[in-house]
């Protein structure tokens, strides 16, 4: 199986949304109620284990308070 293009970034998103989610002083459970999946799906995108969809992404910046541009700039910019 070929190594995701974009592995780092999507480990890196995860650890910006819990970093942004623990800031909010939201716990998993509360931000998987928020965007109706299950608490798993949390942990994994969390972890960088599960790829995102820009559904889920923009779901997921609503309930942190945050643009998902910011999201999406954030982990490029670091990157270049």
């Amino acid at each position: 199986m070929e190594k995701n293009r974009y592995e780092s970034e999507i480990v890196r998103l995860g650890l910006l949304i819990r970093e942004l989610r623990i800031k909010e002083k939201i716990t998993q459970a509360q931000l998987s109620t928020l965007c109706n999946v299950d608490v798993r799906t949390i942990q994994r995108i969390e972890k960088g284990k599960q790829n995102i969809t820009i559904s889920l992404l923009f779901t997921i910046a609503d309930a942190l308070k945050i643009n998902p541009s910011i999201l999406l700039s954030k982990i490029f910019s670091e990157n270049h």
